[in-house]
């Protein structure tokens, strides 16, 4: 048989290949972080100077509204996509093999994804945009509802699309749509500037004319790096719309469980304290959200291949997890002890009026290390398919997160909605390890290598 139509000689030779294409994969997201964290950092400087605290303030809850509801928008698609797609990368003749076919291309799957995302996100938007209004009394609603629309249905949408990229491993097209992202708020804010346009009401015109124009653009670049894509309406397929659902809301309660931690306090803040203390907040976690972007790279470079070991057992997910775990608490680390170092400058760049948001960054400075350590621990579950009982977790840690913002932030403001974010944070990822002590294979002759001590003990008492 030819070499190269022998489907073990090519797996084989792909086995071989996985890591140099991973390092490149790896590659390739860095460059278009790295992009991105550059012009993000310039749009975060002007605009926080454009709008001062308390626009800045009103702006963070919207959009930590929007980031909240998008995974419940889409309904998980991305994520939903990222595992079948990577499943299939691991079988070049699909799972019909046995009935005489192959897989139908990648955008059959991803098709009906986005039709689900379009749906979902423009219902969510309708019924959000009322109360969302109410919440923010003052603000007006053709402000709320413009920006609302524009980060929740247009970003849902984006969200899907790197979805698919992820899972068929065309990481180029992701940083595509990421810097491209980047560009375009750069591109808006410095438009708002020009003209004079500093007020809220001025900028949601601009961001949502930006987001739409951006996102047409990723489309079509998307559409020229994946050369399986083909017009979206004949791929529409509803034969699996159930499952869809139910697999994609699994993951939509863990993606909403992620943003919890770092979008529910935003949105509370201006409420229970003030809009002031929101934005001096909320510019402190975009320091953070810059910080953790090599972190996020890594982990997303690596997420389909956590699958693929994940489908063979969870002593294999965990492995393959392990190696990345000193990368993670690593940078993590290093990243905690820079910002709280840095967070001395923060006056300088954004301005004395945002003065208290260096200390609140020494604060959530630790959210890095932990946040990194939860996701990866949550890729592990997702890749053997226990993504169920890991979004009970994640709900739980969610509602704790919740009480402790709705007790802690009306007696002590940012203070509060800090210190819930890091205990929710710490109890999620003793929770998560606690999981995969249970979860670990009866039949095993040793524990999960490189858990602590506390979790070996907790997995010994499971076995009994």
């Amino acid at each position: 048989m030819d070499r190269r139509t022998d489907p073990v000689s090519q797996k084989l030779e792909e086995d071989r290949a996985g890591p140099q294409r991973r390092l490149q994969q790896a590659s390739w997201l860095m460059l278009g972080n790295g992009l991105r964290l550059g012009l993000s950092g310039v749009y975060f400087i002007l605009l926080a100077r454009l709008l001062g605290p308390e626009a800045f303030g009103v702006l963070s809850a919207i959009l930590a509204c929007s980031n909240l509801a998008a995974p419940f928008g889409y309904f998980g698609q991305s994520e939903l996509l990222i595992q079948r797609l990577s499943q299939r990368g691991s079988d070049p003749l699909g799972s019909h093999a046995s009935e005489g076919r192959i897989f139908p291309p990648a955008v059959e799957a991803a098709g009906p994804s986005l039709w689900l995302a379009s749906l979902g996100c423009g219902a969510m938007a309708l019924l959000l945009w009322p109360l969302l209004s109410f919440w923010l009394a003052g603000i007006p609603v053709l402000v709320v509802g413009l920006l609302l629309t524009s980060d929740l249905f247009f970003i849902g949408l984006q969200e899907v699309q790197k979805g698919q990229l992820i899972g068929q491993e065309h990481i180029g097209g992701v940083a595509l749509i990421d810097t491209g992202m980047a560009l375009g708020r750069v591109s808006a804010v410095l438009l708002a500037a020009g003209l004079g346009w500093g007020s809220l009401a001025q900028w949601s015109v601009l961001y949502g004319l930006m987001v739409l124009a951006v996102l047409l653009l990723t489309a079509w670049g998307m559409g020229r790096w994946a050369k399986e894509a083909v017009s979206l309406p004949g791929a529409l397929s509803w034969r699996d719309l159930r499952e869809r659902l139910t697999a994609g809301w699994d993951f939509a309660v863990g993606l909403a469980a992620v943003k919890t931690f770092t979008d529910l306090d935003k949105l509370l803040l201006p409420r229970l304290a003030s809009a002031t203390a929101a934005g001096l907040y909320g510019a402190a976690y975009r320091v953070i959200n810059f910080s953790q972007t090599p972190m996020i790279a890594l982990l997303t470079s690596h997420f389909a291949e956590i699958c693929r070991q994940g489908r063979k057992g969870l002593r294999y997910g965990w492995s393959y997890a392990w190696q990345l775990a000193p990368w993670v608490v690593g940078y993590g680390s290093l990243a905690t002890l820079g910002l709280a170092l840095a967070s001395y400058g923060i006056p300088w760049v954004l301005g004395s009026a945002y003065q208290e948001t260096a200390q609140i960054l020494r604060w959530l400075s630790p959210v890095i290390l932990l946040e990194g350590i939860h996701l990866l621990l949550s890729q592990v579950l997702t890749g053997v398919g226990l993504q169920k009982p890991r979004s009970r977790l994640q709900l739980l840690a969610l509602g704790l997160n919740g009480l402790l913002n709705g007790v802690w932030i009306p007696m002590w403001g940012w203070r509060g909605a800090a210190s819930a974010t890091l205990l929710s944070e710490v109890a999620l990822v003793l929770a998560l390890l606690l999981l995969i002590c249970r979860q670990w294979p009866s039949g095993e002759r040793s524990e999960p290598r490189g858990l602590s001590r506390f979790c070996r003990l907790l997995w010994h008492r499971g076995r009994k």
